[in-house]
């Protein structure tokens, strides 16, 4: 635990942050003992209120939204459901290896401070944000890397209390090396986290003696330096700032694709004075458009007459800004599949990830962004060659 006094300008403070491990008994047992030594004023923790009522709501059964396959496919917003879902069951895979729920040393501070009468701030981003900023603002080669990591990489056997212990001491050093692997998931999920924490924390620390502050062990150096860093005025912090999110994506398809009209537009005209190169250069836009796209639907294990789909409307779909190949290929999908309300449940309580991945709701959602994926390379790969480059 990290002991830091600061001045907020009204009052001097003393908080305590603890760095725990969300799947380990061993966080519990601490949040207990902290809690009946220090006696805060007020428990702050590392939750936004869609975790909270996910945590206390957990034995009905209700930890995550119910999902509306149809309204994730018409959005668009099926790699930051797929992100989230992975993230989850990944998360739930370490829990059941050791019998932990994830956030249970988190739910024992909550309960701790309705025993005890304590004032609780909820003092994280909601997760959303945090997703969708990611997957925003992260570049496709990252992205790649990864959901290879995840999928990979996410066997969790060879982990032990032992590890996870280490994984809570030598935090910082797991920080950097996500910091290498990924710089655009460490600026989102620990460095602009860590300042929006900070600022609340802050922030509540006026007219309080003593708080105690329970956070995931990777975001302890980064709340302190920057509660330093506050105190001394040396920043400022906005608060709004770290809860934008870009608007208007469909202002931005329409522009690209208008902008990806006038390129095809412009290489037919080029084209006119030769009819066999225009027909070449046509059928190989479809061929290879639409192969690309289908190659995605068969890589996530789509049905055939989601590859066949996915062939036929990819070259059609690239030219329309509202209407994307996913969403048609996952609508083929969804149909051959039969969704049922107990494949969405289920959904959401798979512990593994070889379970999530074979879920039925999961592959329609992998059908469809791989096959936009795949489209969207073919796209890409023929823009120079419409410029004439």
């Amino acid at each position: 635990m990290h002991h830091i006094t600061i001045n907020n300008g009204n009052n001097n403070c003393d908080i305590y942050i603890l760095g725990t491990a969300h799947v380990s008994e061993d966080s519990i047992r601490e949040v207990e003992e902290v809690i009946n030594e220090i006696d805060p004023d007020l428990i702050a923790v590392e939750l936004d209120s869609e975790r909270f009522l996910a945590l206390i709501n957990e034995e009905k059964g209700n930890n995550l939204k119910d999902a509306n396959i149809w309204e994730v496919l018409k959005s668009g917003d099926i790699g930051l459901f797929l992100f989230h879902t992975i993230l989850a069951s990944f998360q739930r895979e370490i829990g059941e290896k050791f019998n932990i729920k994830p956030g249970s040393e988190m739910k024992r501070a909550i309960e701790l401070a309705k025993l005890y009468k304590k004032p609780l701030y909820l003092i994280d981003r909601p997760i959303e944000i945090t997703l969708r900023r990611a997957l925003d603002t992260m570049p496709l080669k990252e992205k790649l890397e990864l959901f290879y990591q995840l999928f990979e990489d996410g066997d969790v056997r060879e982990l032990d209390r032992r590890s996870i212990r280490e994984m809570v001491d030598n935090a910082q050093e797991l920080v950097e090396i996500l910091k290498d692997l990924s710089p655009t998931l460490y600026r989102v999920f620990v460095d602009e986290r860590d300042k929006y924490m900070a600022k609340n924390i802050f922030d509540t620390s006026i007219g309080r003696e003593k708080i105690l502050v329970v956070v995931g062990a990777g975001h302890v150096k980064g709340i302190v330096d920057y509660l330093k860093k506050l105190e001394r005025g040396e920043i400022e912090i906005d608060l709004n700032e770290l809860m934008e999110v870009k608007r208007g994506r469909n202002y931005l398809k329409i522009v690209f694709s208008v902008v990806l009209i006038g390129i095809i537009l412009y290489g037919i005209y080029s084209l006119s004075s030769n009819p066999e190169m225009l027909k070449k250069l046509t059928i190989d836009w479809i061929l290879i458009n639409g192969t690309l796209s289908a190659l995605g639907a068969i890589l996530a294990r789509g049905k055939l007459p989601s590859v066949i789909s996915a062939f036929l409307v990819a070259p059609i779909t690239s030219l329309i800004p509202v209407i994307g190949a996913g969403y048609i290929v996952g609508l083929v999908e969804l149909k051959c599949r039969g969704i049922t309300q107990e494949d969405i449940q289920h959904l959401f309580k798979c512990d593994r990830l070889r379970e999530l991945i074979d879920n039925n709701l999961m592959r329609v959602l992998m059908v469809a962004a791989f096959s936009s994926l795949g489209s969207a390379i073919g796209t890409f790969y023929f823009i120079p060659k419409f410029l004439g480059l």
